[in-house]
């Protein structure tokens, strides 16, 4: 029997559940890189997730106290075998978290109990890097010792993708003033990175500029297009320009109106939901731009949907196992 598990980070259910949420991703080696000082992680990851939790669950107490992560996850990965089953791959889907529940030791079990002997490993990440898909990968392939795995490692141009990118662009600059939507700036706001990450051959900032780039051509944005970096975590040097500064920037140029794209989230989460249309949105309009659109992730967007499920029955196919 053939499984479909989609791969995210998870998020707290519960205002409870936001300090342990944040304990396992401080945790993680691949997310705090500590060399010769990974044994001092767990400490170091406890202190860290009390530290910082009055002020996530301050945050997600802003989008209603809990991450909309698994729901949209679950939603994508019951979508993309749908349309699977319509190209004649018949698929189960599951969902593996790496921070939260269904963690993948628990995932891994319900596949067991199911009969399941093979496995696409699908990444809700549309870039790869050792943080999210190098990290995911490890995780549940080390959970899954007995059952076949194959990857899908990154889709950062596919067609499906960029598409859905580009229409979930045309649907915010719709919401423009008619006068601004020409010219409006359209700045994607992929996830940050620390510097060190990049230098030391890691592939998301060329993945997610190929993915910019491929959007800014198919919709001629040409200077229009920016991109920029958000979430920044720590007192290392991240990847810039931050969101914040590239806003600053455009309203110290005399810009009133700005498109922002979420372009390294496929679903709505704390990042979108709250950093960008609540902080970004109130630091815009205190600088002067008066008109601010984010435009949705693309979620369970149709060509999205088939991107993924086109990437995964080809595969499939490729391995003989339909």
């Amino acid at each position: 029997m053939l499984a479909v598990v989609a791969l995210n980070m998870g998020g707290p259910d519960s205002p409870a559940a936001v300090e342990p949420f944040l304990r396992n991703l401080f945790a993680d080696p691949d997310i705090i890189q500590l060399g010769w000082a990974r044994p001092l992680q767990p400490l170091l990851a406890r202190l860290m997730a009390r530290r910082r939790a009055p002020f996530s669950r301050a945050a997600y107490a802003q989008i209603g106290g809990r991450s909309p992560i698994r729901e949209e996850s679950a939603a994508q990965a019951q979508a993309v075998v749908a349309a699977m089953a319509a190209s004649g791959v018949a698929a189960r889907p599951y969902l593996a978290m790496s921070y939260w529940h269904p963690f993948p030791v628990e995932t891994a079990a319900a596949m067991q109990a199911d009969g399941i002997t093979r496995a696409l490993l699908l990444p809700l990440y549309p870039h790869r890097s050792r943080t999210t898909t190098g990290s995911a990968f490890r995780t549940i392939e080390s959970a899954l010792p007995d059952i076949a795995t194959a990857r899908i490692d990154g889709y950062a141009t596919v067609p499906g993708y960029i598409e859905a990118l580009c229409d979930r662009i045309i649907e915010a600059s719709g919401r423009l003033p008619e006068l601004e939507r020409a010219a409006a700036p359209v700045l994607f706001s992929a996830h940050g990175l620390p510097e060190s990450v990049i230098r030391r051959g890691d592939p998301y900032l060329d993945e997610v500029r190929s993915t910019v780039a491929a959007v800014t051509r198919r919709l001629a944005l040409e200077s229009r297009s920016q991109l920029a970096f958000q979430s920044r975590v720590g007192r290392l040097r991240w990847l810039a320009p931050s969101t914040e500064e590239a806003l600053d920037a455009l309203a110290a140029a005399g810009r009133r109106a700005v498109v922002v794209v979420p372009v390294s989230f496929t679903g709505e989460h704390l990042e979108t939901l709250q950093e960008i249309d609540i902080l970004y949105r109130d630091r815009a309009a205190a600088r002067g731009i008066t008109s601010f659109v984010r435009a949705r992730a693309v979620g369970c967007h149709p060509a999205f949907i088939s991107g993924l499920a086109a990437l995964l029955v080809s595969a499939a196919r490729d391995r003989g196992w339909v």
